[in-house]
């Protein structure tokens, strides 16, 4: 659980009590997971940055291009820079850095080859070279925004652009599911037959940061909207609440509006 490399690095373990910042830290003299060190520096052990961060938008930089990042409004759920309350166990989804994920029903078919529902990452399966082969592996150097791995920047920023197979997302879910109009079983965002996530990326042209935060959210299936880009139509709502599950019928439905396509009172589906 812990990369060779790192074999004698102290680390922390955040002791964590309910969703948000964790109630304490234990210092650990030498850590057994990759993320306790990585947490040392980013997670509210420390003082973190507040620096404004750019994004992509499919074929250029765009200052604060994290947008989420840096606002916190009426409508609008922060994303917060704070690691240990993105990845913290008691949200209702995160990246399975900490623990295993809790989407455990995502068809199987929506992952690459070596990647599946049960999978846990280390920070540096995201975060690492993505010239490895020449400039070395490591999570503190990429050409990439944001340090991250893959052929291409992840796109942050909604700029009428289909994003491009080589993002980091893709090297664990499946392009052709999400972007290129694969089988609607492959994934949960569907209504019957109707792939809604291919309705959204490829045809609507949406990154999917526009809908979800990229390590944790406290709402299902990391969904934290970008209100640059949504309009929040619901009574009562927020970026997170304007998505919701009805627990008997399974009917999910949007309280949104993006593209020049209102939902209205809510739009639903049914996977």
């Amino acid at each position: 659980m812990s990369q060779y490399e790192l074999g004698k690095a102290s680390g922390v373990d955040p002791v964590w009590t309910a969703v948000g910042a964790p109630a304490s830290y234990t210092w650990l003299p030498r850590a057994e997971r990759e993320y306790q060190v990585c947490f040392k520096c980013h997670s509210s052990f420390t003082s973190l940055p507040n620096y404004v961060a750019d994004g992509w938008n499919g074929a250029n930089y765009v200052a604060n291009g994290l947008y989420k990042l840096e606002l916190s409004t009426t409508t609008q759920a922060p994303d917060y820079r704070d690691l240990a309350v993105e990845f913290n166990p008691n949200n209702a989804s995160f990246h399975p850095v900490v623990a295993q994920g809790r989407n455990q029903s995502i068809p199987a078919g929506s992952f690459v080859n070596g990647w599946s529902q049960t999978s846990m990452v280390y920070c540096s399966d995201c975060h690492s070279n993505a010239n490895a082969a020449t400039q070395g592996l490591g999570p503190h150097g990429s050409p990439l925004l944001h340090l991250l791995d893959g052929q291409n920047n992840y796109s942050t920023v909604d700029a009428n652009q289909i994003p491009a197979s080589g993002e980091l997302c893709f090297k664990c879910h499946s392009y052709s599911v999400y972007v290129n109009n694969g089988p609607a079983t492959n994934t949960l965002f569907r209504d019957g037959n109707n792939n809604l996530h291919d309705l959204h990326v490829r045809g609507e042209r949406a990154p999917c940061y526009v809908c979800h935060d990229t390590h944790g959210s406290e709402q299902l299936h990391l969904i934290n909207f970008n209100t640059q880009v949504v309009t929040i139509t619901g009574i009562n709502r927020n970026s997170q609440n304007a998505w919701e599950i009805n627990p008997t019928t399974n009917e999910r439905t949007c309280y949104l509006s993006c593209h020049n396509e209102g939902h209205g009172a809510g739009k639903s589906y049914t996977p």
